[in-house]
């Protein structure tokens, strides 16, 4: 009875949001055969980075073409222009750009100077680089009119690794006219392709957002149901001489010491305390494709500390990584699946490998790691990479060793398929967990991710498995999703983390944009008609 309601509930839900979609105007384009380009100009001297743009070589550098616009009049001429030009000599690349804005300094909207800001509530310039050409993978650069960075690595516009930073430099300045960005990037920090061509020529898009106006305008358009991360909407930045690609090794020790006197104990007790604690990182970026990190007696004394939550369900509560050691190409390995930002695809979360569960306990206390490393490598046609970790004896947790293995396979326009190893060792036990997983774009407007858990361990543990099946359809107005998940109650992943067990949930829903005639607001240049979202979700749940 339960499963005919269900599928009676599901059957008016897709009827009910067809109809929504069919109403929906959804104006999304496919890419243009035709890229649009930037000329990049190489010159022989190394520039003053003052966000000035003022020296000759920039005068001789061509302004990229017009600017159109995503949001909110999808490809309609800005009302405030942008122009980017780029230079480059042996070792920098560099991006000049100049907003223009008729209000200048009083337009400009920075609520904070945090690296990392966020990307919706600022004036801010973005660039995403494609060094493979392969329309999949992007290296993202942005900047708001105060010269405070963000950057990201971003995947089929999918994964995202938001917490890389790249050795990269801006200075901008503001003007009644507008505001400047004058950006240099090491080549060291560019990911390319090796090549034995003198000039390549890379996907490149640029979009700038007017926070003032909420005004969004790109180099290269796409439609406003993506991003400029979907790399196949990107533009062209030509005539590049890149040097070739070389190792880059960076080396990062300390010492930590400290020394504690007490007074009020006997001398057989505990009169005094000294402690000394040397360790460090060392990052090798042996090629643009492969990067090796390792580290010993490892120092997580930089992280953020965990938010203070009361969880009064009897669900397990998620904290993210804060650790910057396991932040670092963290989207190759973070197969599964979450809400995401938008509140789209459902509650549930199931993440096979979570790397909180090395060097910490339940409670979040560290527990010393001796010793570990990570390699990476992208290409592209394959992504791989293996995490092992070393685990030091402390108090009850016993010495533990942790494996993590990752492939994964790009074929077609944008599909991937993979799997994922997790090996928790110790020594009574060991857990494995292992996994099957898989991402299809059926459309520029459908989606579905999928995958496939079971996880077993030794000394007597029982076998369990997971699993879902998540589809989305994205169009400028709408975005509807169906996910469908499965969990046993013996699942149980040791180095991975899960809301629940022995639960089947199907989570449909619908983002709906309202852009209609009865916002009570005018269009101009000055304010732009507001976006509303409405958002219904409907959550079916059965655990045994």
């Amino acid at each position: 009875m339960y499963l005919q309601a269900s599928i009676r509930m599901l059957s008016v839900f897709f009827a009910f949001t067809t109809l929504i979609a069919k109403a929906q105007d959804a104006e999304i384009f496919k890419p243009d055969s035709i890229k649009k380009t930037i000329e990049a100009v190489k010159i022989t001297t190394t520039l003053n980075v003052d966000g000035r743009l003022n020296e000759a070589e920039w005068i001789k550098a061509p302004n990229s073409p017009r600017f159109i616009q995503v949001e909110p009049l999808q490809g309609e001429a800005p009302n405030h222009e942008t122009d980017v030009k780029v230079l480059f000599n042996r070792q920098y690349l560099y991006v000049g750009i100049f907003s223009h804005d008729s209000l200048g300094k009083k337009a400009l909207r920075a609520i904070d100077f945090k690296r990392d800001f966020d990307f919706r509530q600022h004036d801010l310039v973005n660039l995403s680089f494609d060094g493979f050409n392969d329309q999949r993978n992007a290296m993202v650069f942005a900047t708001n009119p105060f010269g405070v960075q963000r950057d990201l690595l971003a995947f089929d516009d999918i994964y995202y690794d938001t917490d890389w930073d790249g050795l990269w430099r801006v200075r901008s300045s503001r003007t009644d006219s507008g505001w400047v960005a004058e950006i240099a990037i090491p080549w060291q920090t560019l990911r390319y392709a090796k090549s034995a061509d003198t000039l390549q020529h890379w996907g490149f898009n640029v979009f700038r957002n007017r926070r003032l106006s909420n005004e969004i305008s790109a180099f290269s358009p796409y439609p406003r149901a993506f991003t400029a991360s979907r790399m196949d909407y990107a533009g062209l930045l030509t005539n590049l001489q890149p040097p070739p690609p070389k190792p880059n090794i960076r080396f990062q020790p300390y010492v930590l010491t400290s020394y504690d006197h007490y007074k009020g104990f006997e001398a057989s007790v505990k009169p005094e305390d000294t402690q000394f604690k040397i360790g460090g990182d060392l990052k090798w970026a042996i090629n643009s494709n492969s990067v090796l990190d390792l580290t010993t007696n490892t120092d997580f004394a930089q992280a953020d500390a965990d938010r203070q939550v009361n969880n009064v369900t009897r669900f397990s509560v998620f904290f993210p990584e804060r650790r910057q050691f396991f932040l670092e190409n963290a989207s190759l390995f973070g197969v599964g699946i979450a809400q995401s930002t938008d509140g789209s695809g459902g509650s549930m979360r199931i993440q096979p490998f979570f790397s909180r569960t090395i060097g910490l306990d339940n409670q979040g206390n560290p527990i010393p790691i001796d010793a570990g490393g990570r390699f990476v490598h992208r290409s592209l046609k394959h992504n791989y990479g293996a995490i092992l970790m070393r685990q030091r004896e402390l108090g009850e947790s016993p010495a533990t060793n942790f494996f993590v293995g990752r492939f994964s396979e790009n074929f077609g326009k944008q599909n991937r398929i993979g799997g994922l190893l997790t090996v928790k060792n110790q020594p009574d036990r060991t857990n494995f967990v292992s996994t099957l997983d898989g991402f299809f774009r059926l459309g520029e407007s459908h989606s579905l991710n999928t995958m496939f858990t079971h996880s077993s361990s030794t000394n007597g543990g029982q076998q369990g498995f997971s699993g879902f099946a998540q589809y989305f359809y994205s169009t400028n107005k709408t975005k509807i999703w169906w996910t469908q998940s499965l969990v046993s109650k013996n699942f149980n992943p040791e180095m991975g983390f899960v809301s629940r067990t022995d639960v089947i949930g199907t989570t449909p829903g619908i983002n709906w944009y309202y852009r209609g005639k009865l916002v009570p607001f005018k269009r101009s240049s000055a304010l732009l008609s507001p976006v509303f979202c409405r958002n219904f979700t409907t959550r079916l749940l059965l655990e045994n």
